[in-house]
């Protein structure tokens, strides 16, 4: 499905007033609210039967669907057993086509909650989120092979055991490893990985030293498994953000339809309130009041000449990216929480090159930017700038950039420090993942 910002208006807004996906908005508030409520293995096992049972049931209509879509379009009728379609007409392929597409979206809100227990059950653990990240997503579970024998270990483990297992194919941030049982010692989890095998003869050698490879990367700093080089980086600071103004803003934005906002570290936030908007304005005057409050927070953040600035975007994000972490714990209201994830609501955050070089500067930390001006389409594997100190190099890449400085609204000085320690650090090479402590004191 192509992003929404590359779909024609009318497709958008028939995506957004598809009553699957409006219903999909008032169930992600319940969701969210009844995972922060889990304290014991029992709630967190009840949880996710819960909300596997609506991902499998999306994904089964979503198949269903696209098989009358392609029948219709082989100059077939529908056939008897086809699903109710929720909006338009059932002769009309496109329909069909635009049920499945809706139902795609909502696949991924409600796995980026499933995202959101995994964050919570691992302690709001950064690393072992990256660690486990690093392998071919995982694609849809309904018609999957060995779902059944998944589903059975879940529940026997639960039965015999008493013991939670998170099943990975439920997230999207997940996919080294088939599940994580947790064994509950004292106020705290202990985690084993588990490789679950629908055949007891097939060899696993491939994923069986991915998963170790993940596993000696937490315990010991070794190699990320992967494509790309890496090693995990914990960094003695602690964790700093302004997540508190992003909820000021929003608050504003709730009223206001849009609310603009300079931050601290060379950045200027704008919060938009989809819904008040089109409550308030028409489509083409709420793009351009948008791009009018954006000037004027860049302005009063006094970022707009001569400096080369870069923008992130929280629309569309949802379940696309496996490390950033997902909006259901970021310390919003249930209710903004799932505004976010349907895109409701969305935040835009724009950063000045010239902040960022004079932070680094500040610590001693000698850099130089990289990033082409006027680059509309950043990759997130490219190169942003290059950190210079005890004749060493660093390489900073957009995924890391975007997601602290932009996304997470990480203090520009706190996030300046960590790239001064990452350079004293000689055993981490040129493609650092960092971490700080006490993270999870933002997002729990």
């Amino acid at each position: 499905m192509p992003l929404l910002l590359d779909m024609p208006s009318e497709r958008a807004d028939r995506v957004f007033l598809h009553p699957l996906h409006q219903e999909a908005a008032a169930a992600a508030v319940e969701l969210i609210t009844a995972l922060r409520q889990c304290r014991s293995s029992g709630d967190y096992f009840s949880f996710q039967q819960a909300l596997l049972s609506r991902v499998l049931a999306v994904q089964e209509h979503r198949l269903r669907c696209r098989r009358v879509g392609k029948l219709l379009r082989q100059g077939k009728k529908v056939p008897r057993d086809a699903p109710e379609l929720r909006l338009g007409d059932p002769a009309d392929g496109e329909s069909w086509e635009l049920e499945a597409d809706v139902c795609e979206r909502v696949d991924r809100q409600l796995r980026s909650i499933a995202d959101a227990l995994a964050w919570r059950v691992f302690g709001y653990d950064r690393q072992v989120i990256i660690a486990l990240s690093r392998n071919q997503r995982p694609g849809p579970m309904a018609g999957k092979s060995g779902l059944s024998a998944e589903l059975g270990f879940v529940t026997d483990y639960w039965r015999d055991e008493r013991r939670f297992v998170l099943l990975h194919d439920l997230t999207s941030c997940l996919s080294i490893g088939d599940a994580t049982s947790f064994t509950e010692v004292g106020d705290e989890y202990e985690a084993y990985l588990h490789e679950i095998k629908s055949h007891p003869g097939r060899k696993v050698s491939r994923q069986r030293r991915r998963q170790q490879m993940a596993e000696e990367a937490i315990r010991s700093g070794g190699l990320l498994p992967g494509e790309l080089p890496g090693k995990l980086a914990p960094l003695d600071i602690p964790y700093k953000t302004h997540l508190d103004l992003l909820s000021r803003s929003f608050s504003l934005a709730h009223e206001r339809g849009l609310q603009g906002m300079k931050l601290p570290g060379g950045r200027a936030l704008v919060t938009a309130d989809i819904a008040r908007g089109y409550e308030l304005w028409r489509e083409q005057e709420f793009v351009d009041r948008t791009a009018a409050e954006h000037r004027r927070a860049a302005k009063r953040a006094h970022i707009l000449n001569g400096a080369h600035l870069v923008y992130a975007r929280s629309d569309d994000r949802v379940a696309r990216s496996p490390t950033l972490p997902p909006w259901a714990i970021y310390p919003l209201s249930p209710a903004l929480c799932a505004r976010l994830i349907t895109d409701y609501a969305l935040f835009i955050v724009t950063l000045s090159s010239e902040a960022v070089l004079a932070a680094l500067e500040d610590t001693g930390v000698a850099a130089s930017w990289v990033l082409p001006r006027g680059l509309e389409n950043v990759q997130p594997d490219q190169v942003v700038l290059r950190a210079y100190a005890a004749g060493r190099t660093i390489e900073l890449h957009w995924a890391e950039l975007e997601r602290s400085l932009l996304l997470e609204l990480m203090d520009l000085p706190t996030w300046a420090e960590g790239v001064k320690q990452l350079m004293n650090r000689k055993d981490i090479g040129q493609r650092p993942w960092p971490s700080f402590t006490d993270e999870w004191k933002v997002w729990a």
